[in-house]
């Protein structure tokens, strides 16, 4: 168990994000308001009374789910949705409101009220969901994540008191919520990981249920995250799974939603991304460090993610760090 855990904690410790804003919203018992930005992805904590959220990046929209206070939503991808108390409530959309005039914004931080009094609470960050996409792991993930109080051995509900707390201009104005929130992503993450059924909405993906976890996996996924600079081959990985080549494969891709190889580019392109622009490493460097024969060869891997000449391959590492 202990190994299984260590695991598990490895493919998770990357999963550190900086969000473009922090929010705290006030939402009245009339209120009904759409989100529908495709870059920008909200982790919401509800920290008093509870609110609807509709998911409606499949179309027509799926059943709504029922959020309480304590729990926390995830939407890694981004996508269309909306928060509501009252159906029927004529839908704001959350950018109209952004641009309006009377918030209040400190630094970046924004305070916004909506609807009549009684108001709930809610708190959270908006972070770019390309940057998120490029962690292989949260982009195996679903489309929306549910951590329910009730099922967090209790911590939750102190987590989403803290959160409110912080982003409450007058009260910790923000100070250490981008920590706090790095650490409920990974919570999710590593919930995910352990029992998708836990944490996956079923308003996300009602047309099948999560793959079932095959814990043989993490071994694989253990070397590519902790050694991603050894020269892998498909054979090497299914050896550490204890697989046949063709199991390991058709597992892996059902599991993390990429063929194993591409999942292990992604992973090198990510940490090789993190070196160039956090710690002005030489392309040399950053190709050492994660298992390509010269820079020269690590610039051609990253232009192949969206193609582009110089801007281009600029653009390619903003994103993927």
């Amino acid at each position: 168990m202990n190994c299984l855990a260590n695991h598990q904690d490895a493919l998770i410790e990357a999963i550190a994000f900086r969000p473009l804003l922090h929010f705290q919203l006030q939402l009245g018992a009339d209120m009904c308001m759409e989100i529908g930005s495709r870059n920008r992805a909200p982790l919401y904590v509800a920290g008093s009374g509870g609110a609807w959220l509709q998911w409606l990046g499949n179309g027509d929209g799926a059943p709504p789910v029922a959020l309480e206070a304590g729990d926390v939503a995830w939407l890694p991808r981004a996508g269309r949705h909306r928060i509501y108390n009252d159906a029927q409530a004529p839908a704001q959309r959350f950018e109209d409101l952004y641009a309006a005039h009377g918030y209040e914004r400190h630094g970046a931080t924004l305070n916004l009220t909506l609807g009549q009094a009684p108001r709930q609470t809610w708190s959270g960050s908006f972070y770019w969901a390309s940057r998120l996409a490029a962690h292989p792991v949260v982009a195996a993930l679903p489309p929306v994540l549910v951590l329910r109080r009730d099922d967090a051995s209790g911590w939750l509900p102190t987590m989403a008191q803290l959160v409110a707390w912080m982003a409450d201009l007058h009260g910790g104005r923000g100070v250490g919520l981008t920590q706090t929130m790095n650490a409920l992503m990974q919570h999710l993450a590593l919930t995910w990981l352990r029992d998708p059924a836990r944490v996956a909405a079923p308003l996300a993906a009602p047309a099948a249920a999560p793959p079932a976890r095959d814990a043989r996996l993490l071994a694989a996924l253990h070397a590519i995250h902790t050694r991603p600079a050894e020269d892998w081959t498909l054979e090497a990985l299914a050896a550490l799974c204890h697989m046949s080549r063709t199991a390991f494969i058709q597992r892996f891709q059902a599991q993390m939603g990429q063929p194993p190889m591409r999942y292990l580019a992604r992973w090198r392109l990510y940490l090789a991304a993190r070196l160039l622009r956090e710690q002005g490493a030489t392309w040399q460097q950053a190709a050492d460090a994660v298992g390509y024969s010269s820079g020269a060869i690590l610039a051609r891997a990253f232009k192949r993610v969206r193609g582009g000449g110089q801007a281009g391959l600029s653009k390619n590492i903003a994103v993927c760090a």
